[in-house]
């Protein structure tokens, strides 16, 4: 090979390594000029997520809070009763006393003989199912029940003697009757009888089809907060969680006066 050929050789492998460059350059260019683009959408969606939940906690804890007065009046002065909620520290339950409940209903639900008491709670029927502690919680069953439609279900437990975290609701005739026939309404039948679906975390309890899906809106707070007003007791305008309800039940322990 001539010295002239090896020159030649050169200046075709500068060229060769020059354009290479070039055009890794321009590759990396390329690379980092969409993933600038691709952090900025991701930026701004993880800023809209964000923004959403702040906003969901803020407008839960205003309009907990805020007491919603029944439009209708109900005259309710005598027969006062006390019906009952209680709390695990985040799931709110429905009390009544046994002899406040439908024969018919408590057969069908097979309560015991030596049951007082009978809890009524709505929500997630996976999350109900799957989760007996929060040390079970996962994020996929949290946000099935919170972002997606999904089965409910009606959870059932007996207690045998008054437990003393009972918060109690007085209610008048009229009221109780409303809140029964609130509670009762949201079992799913089959063949006008509720369905059980499974056993509870213990003897005691079992649960249920129920109607309607759980969702971020209407938690199984909502759903007791429902029935209160339903039953025209002051209560939150929302409460997806259980301390607005407990304000407003402690805060007025007498039931507002209705008419229909």
């Amino acid at each position: 090979m001539c010295q002239r050929d090896l020159d030649m050789f050169e200046i075709d492998f500068f060229i060769i390594v020059k354009l290479s460059n070039s055009k890794i350059k321009n590759l990396n260019n390329y690379m980092i000029k969409n993933l600038k683009i691709t952090f900025k959408y991701l930026s701004r969606f993880l800023l809209g997520i964000i923004s959403v939940v702040i906003l969901y906690f803020l407008l839960a804890m205003l309009l907990s809070y805020i007491p919603k007065n029944p439009k209708h009046e109900i005259e309710c002065t005598e027969n006062i009763k006390p019906i009952y909620l209680i709390s695990n520290g985040i799931h709110l339950d429905i009390v009544f006393k046994v002899e406040q409940l439908d024969d018919i209903l408590l057969e069908e639900l097979n309560i015991s003989k030596k049951a007082k008491y009978v809890a009524f709670g709505w929500g997630d029927e996976d999350f109900y199912l799957n989760t007996p502690t929060w040390n079970d919680l996962t994020t996929r069953t949290l946000a099935k029940a919170l972002f997606w439609k999904s089965r409910s279900a009606m959870h059932v437990t007996e207690y045998r003697t008054k437990s003393s975290k009972f918060i109690v609701v007085p209610l008048c005739d009229v009221q109780l009757e409303i809140l029964k026939n609130y509670v009762e309404s949201s079992f799913a039948k089959a063949n006008g009888k509720v369905v059980e679906i499974g056993k509870g975390y213990g003897k005691n309890d079992k649960f249920y089809e129920a109607k309607g899906s759980y969702n971020a809106i209407k938690t199984c707070n909502e759903w007791v907060n429902i029935g209160l007003k339903k039953a025209k007791v002051k209560t939150s305008i929302w409460s997806p969680f259980d301390k607005g309800i407990l304000h407003h039940v402690g805060k007025t322990a007498l039931p507002l006066p209705i008419t229909k």
